[in-house]
């Protein structure tokens, strides 16, 4: 039996030497930083995770039924002694010598070597691995898992997906603009329903909290048993239904942080609060301008032809004339403010060694805020910063870009900032903004480097598409009603300064939530100081910039 023991023990000991092994890899600078929710290139990493944690508990688990087995044999070994019944006999039968050194190698041979299980069984306690891992970000903390959990509230918000098809693990896009329904393989419970309703009333989705948590009404009625009581159910939707009530009484249907339905919960199916589509305002209030955001995410059409008719598609042939045998493709999307889609730009080479790049060091996207570079729901995405000088992909792009745009692209020079490889993941968004930074140089608070101060505002943005996106993951203008496809090899370019140097108010963007798939994309800011001389020329100052010729 002991060498069964011994056998089997050194082949969990193996087992267990080669998952603690793999479960601590080296870790990149941003290791820390990061978020799994936010990246698929994350999650694909928690697979990998998942799969060294579960060999760590199978191994312990194995150590467990091997101890389970030898204490067993130890306590059901029958001793002679045991079947004595008075204390005269056990001392009769301890006076024989041969008797003595066998309780002596009982409780020491055969005990110690069931302690020597435990005191190992201990040390190779796999709870000591899992929180080294999640000390490391190799796995998930309770932000990640809230964090989806919003990004999942949010989709559905977005896309208007088909709740019913949403619990049984399907989404369901239902809009205006298509159809179409991504199958899924586990669906939700009623506590998850639960859950979700909770995530999405604190996180100000006041009406997606309401119908979240009656799916899990309905769910819970057809669990045997319910994961979570009908009763306790039925309550929470009350206090829900007055919370939102309150709510869009005192404080209106829709703001930064919070929306409802137009109407109270009870009338909901009577009638809902409909906004008129308005284009080419700088000033929406902030229901509209999220009305138009989420249309256009689904893809709604909100433009007329005649704001489209003078769009036209063509050749270009770089400012220089570099480009002439091989011009850019380029299809125009807004001409005041100039906006277009330069299609198939980038080729598999550089997008390849972009992403080969960026993936070891991605780490949480963040943006301007109060109070310096913040991460937020703003922006769900992980990022990698690319220097000029850190891969030979970016200084063949540099060379690339400066052809095409005639725009300097040396970040030493003040011309331009590094190039920034972001991933969006589950949700991944970034909500309507302006990539300009006037408000940024306007606070005097604010402590700028040495770049920020020398450089100049953001005068244009080139971003790179390095993925197809299955669902979602748009950008789009609100104010005017473009909307961008990502499509790998495309990039998207526009002016964000008009001729005078302010910031152009209709340039305001975002990245719509994607939906299913990964969205990589590549950005590059160039900065007006050093760039002054290689604009375009306008005859009208306070206009946009003129298209590219």
């Amino acid at each position: 039996m002991w060498a069964t023991t011994r056998s089997r023990h050194s082949i969990v000991r193996a087992l267990l030497a080669i998952a603690v092994s793999m479960a601590l890899p080296p870790r990149s600078g941003g290791q820390l930083q990061r978020d799994f929710y936010s990246s698929v290139s994350n999650l694909l990493d928690l697979v990998k995770h998942e799969q060294e944690v579960s060999l760590m508990l199978l191994a312990y688990a194995e150590r467990l039924k091997a101890l389970q087995s030898n204490i067993i044999s130890f306590v059901e070994t029958r001793q002679p002694y045991h079947d004595l019944r008075t204390p005269a006999e056990v001392s009769d039968y301890m006076k024989h010598p041969v008797h003595a050194f066998h309780l002596m190698k009982r409780m020491i041979v055969d005990l110690g070597a069931i302690e020597s299980q435990i005191h190992e069984l201990y040390a190779s306690d796999p709870l000591h691995n899992i929180t080294a891992m999640r000390a490391n970000r190799l796995l998930p903390w309770e932000e990640d898992f809230n964090g989806v959990a919003v990004s999942i509230a949010r989709l559905q918000d977005t896309y208007l997906l088909d709740m019913d098809s949403l619990v049984s693990g399907h989404l369901t896009i239902t809009s205006r603009a298509r159809n179409r329904t991504v199958p899924g393989r586990i669906p939700l419970t009623a506590r998850d329903c639960y859950f979700m309703g909770q995530v999405a009333v604190h996180n100000g989705f006041y009406d997606r909290s309401v119908e979240w948590v009656e799916s899990a009404i309905h769910k819970a009625t057809n669990e045997k048993p319910p994961s979570v009581p009908t009763e306790d159910l039925t309550k929470y939707l009350d206090l829900l239904i007055k919370k939102h009530d309150d709510v869009l009484d005192s404080m209106g249907k829709a703001g930064q942080y919070w929306q409802t339905y137009g109407v109270p919960v009870r009338e909901r199916k009577k009638k809902a609060l409909q906004f008129q589509t308005k284009l080419f305002e700088e000033k929406l209030t902030f229901a509209q301008e999220t009305q138009n955001y989420k249309r256009l995410c689904r893809g709604e059409q909100l433009r007329t032809p005649k704001m489209d008719s003078q769009l036209r598609c063509r050749y270009y042939y770089g400012r220089h004339g570099s480009l002439r045998l091989q011009p850019a493709k380029i299809e125009e999307a807004n001409l005041k403010p100039y906006i277009i889609t330069f299609h198939d730009i980038i080729g598999d080479r550089d997008i390849n060694d972009l992403l080969a790049y960026a993936t070891p060091r991605l780490f949480r996207s963040t943006h301007y805020g109060e109070h310096g570079m913040e991460t937020s729901l703003i922006r769900t995405s992980s990022t990698a910063w690319l220097g000029d000088q850190d891969a030979p992909v970016a200084t063949r792009l540099n060379r690339f870009i400066e052809s095409l745009l005639g725009l300097g692209t040396q970040y030493l020079k003040g011309e331009a900032e590094f190039y920034q490889l972001a991933n969006y993941g589950v949700g991944g968004q970034y909500i309507a903004h302006h990539d300009f930074l006037a408000d940024i140089y306007a606070d005097p608070t604010r402590k700028l480097d040495d770049f920020e101060r020398s450089a100049g505002d953001r005068i244009a943005t080139l971003m790179f598409y390095l993925s197809d996106v299955e669902e979602g993951g748009a950008t789009v203008f609100p104010h005017l009603g473009v909307r961008l496809t990502p499509k790998k090899g495309n990039a998207a370019f526009w002016w964000n300064l008009n001729s005078d140097g302010e910031g152009e108010q209709l340039t305001k963007h975002g990245g719509c939530p994607v939906l299913y798939g990964s969205k990589w994309i590549a950005n590059k800011g160039f900065r007006a100081n050093s760039n002054l001389f290689r604009l375009p020329c306008s005859r009208n100052r306070s206009q946009p910039l003129a298209p590219l010729v």
